[in-house]
């Protein structure tokens, strides 16, 4: 498996769970991944609707209050993309079948600081 240097870089024990959860659709760290080989193609970018999205919130996390549930129509996220502080995203289809979906996010109060480099690898 090909890892990034930040995950090289990790502690041991960072590094053990980050090697997990890329291993767990078969696949390469999407941060070793070359610019040139993802796509804003939206066509590309794995289905996801609001079903998944409450799934995921009410079985795959114990914070999320009711409010912040129904909140679903907020334009939160979508402001700080237009704000340019979060990339538009950009997707790579895996050869094993799986996509990869990677951003750069800025932080909003330390512009200086280097943007965070969020990935997500949805298994096919």
């Amino acid at each position: 498996m090909l890892l990034s240097g930040y995950a090289k870089s990790l502690s041991d024990p960072e590094r053990r769970r980050y090697h997990i959860k890329v291993a767990k659709c078969g696949s390469d760290d999407p941060l070793a991944l070359s610019d040139d080989q993802f796509t804003n193609d939206v066509g590309c970018y794995p289905s996801v609707d609001r079903a998944d999205i409450n799934d995921y919130l009410v079985h795959g996390t114990n914070f999320v209050t009711r409010e912040q549930l129904k909140s679903y129509k907020s334009l939160e996220a979508h402001n700080y993309v237009t704000s340019g502080l979060v990339e538009p995203p950009r997707v790579k289809t895996l050869r094993d079948g799986n996509i990869v979906v990677v951003s750069k996010v800025r932080h909003s109060q330390a512009f200086k600081e280097k943007p965070l480099l969020p990935w997500l690898l949805n298994q096919a």
